[in-house]
């Protein structure tokens, strides 16, 4: 069978990509490696729920209020669709611009002539020109991104790139028609003329804006609100006052014959607004990608994409609030609002890194379910601790499955990767608890709005498929093709010229040494470390000759266990941060597949290496997980050294390099119980660990699997896990079902931490 190029996979048989979850993710689970198979069954599930609201020609955006085609639903909902079935994907997309207007608007919504009467405002409402069934406003522009993810995903890329030959000339002219009418001022940002435009239908951030337009409700065109017959209670709705206020703007549009320039110079409502320009920022990046790989001219859209992101972090940055916030340009004034909106600007990478520093400040904090918070979802669409937030109504509370899964692309962008992982579980675990719903309570999790959602399932699948896309090219125990051995012991720490120095004063000046690093190297927030720029800095330089120290310490003044247990997690740590860095290691530590047996330091008459630190010392000389035998012989005289019990929080404290093991942490004697006991509750809180009462499963770290013995046995786990989670529904369910839950695993990232 031909190979191709992306990830020199084989172009099975459509009948075998049926049959795995996702293309691909088949082969991670032939031989029993990986326990990960939990996902299928609420994949099958998406899947079933789009083929159910798949029309023939585009998929509903749900099977009852929404029967039409939705503009950025489509977007969303190709998205999912390019990871199992790229037809239907492209023909999502193709549909939806086969109504795009001459100016190069693409509409809201295409009206389905076979669905008409079950919505308001339908076409007999919005008299668009030309008696076109569509709409007259337009949405946020994500369709240039969706195309990008077709092609990235296809597994016949000739088909998506003719594809993208079709698309291409369409997104130009949707783009150029944003930048021609609704950018006046030439400055790189648009704006929006109604609420609808911007996808966040009744956000807080419009309550000015439309409570100061005075509406004589004897001039407004009579209407019957048809959302509120489909079961929805009212106060999860838009309220009746703003849909006057909506209805008004769609009667200035028809009455000014949808003429832009007529509509910019009497509509009340004109709306710098930060999601619809992020994501415009976002598909410049991307319609610029697709035109450079098509080889066609990218002039317009190079400036496009360069005025854009530079005019976002000028003129809709607000510096006295520390975030962006939409500007009014009727009253010209920026629109404060506590919102998830001013969080956009990552996804279109807008930010300058110190806004982006200022923002993740401000995203994790209490206001907006903070990491290892507990008694919340990430990320709420308003903050929890101001006026006006209510978890249960649209755009004013809840969680917006689609907002998130940008908002966690945009973190990862920025390197805030234990956030964005963070936001990916709750993206996981809601649907899998409570259905594929509408939109869901920023609190309890429990699902609002429309039942069977699109959008909800189709980015589902976008983010389990890429979990098992990224399982398929982990390094596994037994490393991949191209690693490297060294074959024997590669002492670290053998720095010329380096003499015996106070005994007392070694391990201390050591840490010091190491906090200096940290200060400078190690950023906590993202949870990342700058290997290259530390190799080159000069307080490495001043490490290496610190651990050419260790060569005379003396362990055994190492008195208490509190003592003994700081300095070897310390050790264990910087071992391994000094063994990538001086290995020069640029992707994963399997890189060398022996990395953690002969990487050492040298310490006293002895030489320790990460497994020796790790199962020698601090798991009191135990068998390694899939070893067969302890690391220190009977006479081995490192054996005195080991600990008395093994401690099972050490696991959440010990840093292998990698993205699924803990943060970097510097842990303190007289502090070391606290500390660990704070890294294992952030651990058990973090995305590494998944509990769904309402299926009687968790999915846990492979760090529970393979130190099952350390923790007591499968249920030792549980009640660990119950010692550091919130008193809840979760930790109640697993007091009451210690024997009866199902345990499942995921997959072990060991990309660097870089």
């Amino acid at each position: 069978m031909p190979w191709t190029k992306r990830g020199r996979r084989r172009r099975f048989s459509n009948e075998f990509w049926n049959r795995s979850p996702c293309p691909g993710s088949g082969r991670s689970e032939l031989f029993g490696f990986r326990r990960n198979t939990g996902f299928r069954t609420y994949l099958s599930s998406a899947k079933a729920l789009l083929s159910d609201n798949w029309t023939g020609n585009y998929t509903k955006p749900s099977p009852r209020l929404y029967p039409h085609q939705w503009n950025w639903d489509s977007g969303f909902i190709a998205i999912g669709y390019a990871h199992y079935n790229q037809e239907r994907a492209q023909r999502e997309l193709l549909s939806l611009f086969a109504a795009q207007w001459p100016n190069g608007m693409v509409p809201q919504i295409v009206f389905n002539p076979q669905s008409l009467g079950n919505y308001f405002p339908e076409p007999d409402f919005w008299q668009v020109p030309g008696g076109r069934l569509t709409s007259g406003i337009t949405m946020p522009p994500l369709h240039a991104t969706a195309c990008l993810h077709i092609y990235q995903h296809a597994r016949r890329s000739d088909r998506a790139r003719d594809f993208l030959k079709a698309m291409y000339p369409k997104l130009l002219e949707s783009h150029r028609y944003l930048y021609r009418h609704r950018d006046p001022d030439k400055t790189g940002v648009v704006y929006i003329r109604h609420p609808w435009e911007s996808g966040l239908d009744n956000s807080p951030t419009w309550d000015d804006p439309l409570d100061t337009i005075v509406i004589d409700k004897r001039k407004l065109p009579p209407y019957e609100r048809k959302d509120l017959k489909q079961g929805i209670p009212q106060d999860q709705r838009p309220s009746d006052a703003h849909y006057d206020r909506y209805v008004y703007l769609v009667d200035l549009f028809r009455r000014n014959h949808y003429d832009e320039r007529a509509i910019f110079e009497k509509c009340p409502f004109l709306i710098q607004d930060v999601l619809f320009n992020s994501i415009l920022a976002r598909a410049n990046r991307d319609l610029l990608e697709i035109g450079k790989m098509l080889g066609v001219d990218t002039g317009d859209v190079e400036d496009w994409t360069d005025q854009t992101a530079r005019a976002i972090a000028r003129d809709l940055w607000c510096e006295a609030c520390g975030k962006f916030e939409a500007y009014d340009l009727v009253r010209r004034q920026f629109i404060h609002s506590p919102t998830v909106a001013t969080f956009m600007p990552l996804f279109g990478r807008a930010a300058s890194p110190s806004q982006a520093e200022r923002l993740y400040e401000y995203l994790n904090s209490i206001g907006f379910c903070a990491l290892h918070q507990g008694n919340c979802f990430t990320v709420p669409t308003h903050d929890m601790t101001e006026e006006g937030y209510d978890p249960q109504n649209y755009w004013r509370g809840p969680i917006w499955i689609n907002v998130n899964w940008m908002l966690s692309l945009g973190l990862h962008d920025y390197g805030y990767k234990e956030k964005a992982d963070s936001m990916k579980k709750d993206l996981a675990q809601l649907p899998i608890r409570f259905g594929f719903h509408e939109y869901f309570d920023s609190q309890t999790g429990n699902g609002y709005g429309s039942d069977q959602f699109s959008w909800t399932a189709a980015l589902f699948i976008d983010l389990i498929c890429d979990y098992y896309e990224e399982d398929r090219h982990r390094y596994g125990r037994f490393g991949h093709r191209g690693t490297q051995r060294l074959g024997r012991r590669h002492i670290l720490n053998r720095v010329d010229g380096a003499a015996p120095g106070n005994e007392t004063d070694t391990a201390s000046k050591l840490m010091d040494r190491l906090w200096d690093l940290k200060i400078k190297f190690f950023d906590v927030n993202r949870g990342r470390v700058n290997y290259e720029l530390m190799r080159k800095s000069p307080e490495y330089q001043e490490y290496m000759r610190s651990a050419g120290q260790l060569k005379y310490f003396n362990l055994r003044q190492l008195a208490t266990r509190e003592q003994r247990l700081a300095f070897w997690v310390n050790l264990y740590n910087v071992l391994v941060v000094h063994g990538i860095t001086e290995l020069n290691i640029s992707a994963s530590v399997r890189e060398v597949s022996d990395f953690f047996r002969n990487v050492s330091y040298q310490i006293g008459e002895f030489s320790f290496s990460p497994d020796e630190i790790e199962h020698g010392i601090l798991r009191a000389n135990t068998r390694p997980p899939y070893g067969v035998f302890r690391p220190f012989s009977r006479d081995d005289k490192r054996r005195e050294l080991s600990l008395d019990r093994v401690d099972p929080r050490i696991h959440f404290a010990l840093v292998c390099g990698s993205r699924s093991c803990a943060p970097i942490r510097f842990y303190e004697a007289g502090q070391i119980d606290k500390q660990l006991d704070m890294a294992a509750r952030n651990f058990v809180r973090s995305s590494e660990v998944i509990i769904l009462p309402e299926n009687s499963k968790v999915f846990l770290s492979q760090i529970f699997r393979w130190y099952q013995k350390d923790f007591g046995g499968k249920k030792g786990v549980l009640r660990f896990l119950l010692r550091y989670l919130d008193r809840d529904e979760k930790s109640a369910f697993l007091e009451r079902n210690l024997d009866h839950i199902t345990s499942e695993y995921l997959f072990y990232d060991w990309n660097l931490n870089r």
